[in-house]
């Protein structure tokens, strides 16, 4: 969300070229109509045809910025986004390809004065009008009116068809519901040797939905137990792993959960940082207990490889290493928590 919030607050710069863009184009076609008479018709087609000519561009805009948004929700998702494109591109061979349909946009962006002018002028000689230097001179001037909109109109519809998808995502994040409160049960510390519990459980994603994703579960694990949970693909396996977060919305039955818990998930998480960072996740420093983690995890190995052990700073979501390594990482962080 901070993408589009800082989306919705920029647009507050080019709120006003909605209405600027109308008000100096007629004025500068009003100055130019007075100068020139009916050749600043043709000023005024031309320009109405150049602006006509962004009008695909922000809807080609629109359609592909939702697409755009979600693989640069951060910096560091944009830059690595920018390096894999070059790449794709020498490997292809598309420099030329992309460079012809870069040309064109630029040749419509920066050629629309010059167009108009020429248009213009060709039209007063067409129809006898004098060219007088005073003439010329007013027209030209009038003319650099016109450029300033017509160079920002790109700029203002870009940013219309962007801030539209991020007000559209803002939107869909905010009416979305809100996690059940009283999902999970937590028990204080100590008080009970169940670490988790399920008594008739039914649990569903969607809570209009005829039959629940988890039906009449029955669970009850001990501190220090080791449960495996199988099944085949879509049996609910994750589903269930969810509900002991207190994800998935509860239908009826009770789910009572003692101390905190720490969740490992398939795919790796991985925060931009060092390792240490990685595995501490805001807790104070115990390096008995943090010695203790590398070992059990085996990431001791790991980290002699690297040049800064622990220290090393890692990438947006651990670009820099082997799956395993993440996978090694996240249980790391998970046992540390004591959880």
């Amino acid at each position: 969300m901070t993408v589009e919030a800082e989306r919705v607050g920029a647009f507050s710069w080019y709120m006003h070229d909605l209405w600027l863009v109308v008000l100096q184009v007629t004025l500068a076609l009003l100055i130019l109509y007075k100068n020139l008479g009916l050749a600043s018709i043709a000023a005024f087609v031309t320009t109405i045809i150049v602006m006509l000519a962004n009008v695909p561009l922000g809807s080609w805009l629109e359609k592909s910025q939702n697409n755009l948004m979600e693989s640069k929700d951060t910096r560091m998702k944009a830059t690595s986004e920018i390096l894999r494109n070059m790449r794709i591109l020498k490997l292809q061979g598309w420099e030329m390809k992309f460079l012809s349909q870069i040309t064109m946009t630029t040749i419509v962006f920066w050629g629309a004065p010059t167009l108009i002018s020429v248009v213009t002028f060709g039209t007063c000689m067409l129809i006898g009008i004098p060219l007088e230097s005073g003439k010329i001179l007013s027209a030209l001037a009038t003319f650099g009116i016109l450029q300033e909109p017509i160079y920002n109109l790109p700029d203002v519809i870009s940013m219309i068809a962007q801030t539209k998808v991020s007000l559209d995502r803002i939107t869909s994040f905010l009416c979305l519901d809100d996690l059940q409160s009283n999902v999970v049960e937590k028990l204080p510390p100590g008080s009970s040797d169940t670490a988790i519990e399920v008594v008739d459980g039914n649990f569903s994603w969607d809570l209009s939905s005829p039959s629940p994703n988890l039906q009449n579960i029955n669970l009850k694990v001990f501190h220090g137990m080791k449960v495996a949970v199988c099944g085949t693909v879509g049996s609910g396996k994750s589903t269930l792993l969810s509900c002991v977060l207190g994800e998935v919305p509860k239908i009826s039955g009770v789910l009572k959960v003692c101390r905190t818990k720490a969740y490992v998930a398939q795919s790796p998480w991985i925060q931009s940082g060092k390792i240490e960072d990685n595995i501490l996740f805001g807790e104070h420093m115990v390096r008995e207990g943090y010695e203790k983690v590398l070992e059990a995890c085996s990431l001791k190995k790991d980290l002699e490889i690297l040049s800064f052990g622990d220290q090393t700073v890692i990438g947006e979501h651990g670009i820099n290493l082997s799956g395993g390594q993440k996978q090694r990482i996240q249980i790391a962080r998970a046992l540390y928590q004591d959880a």
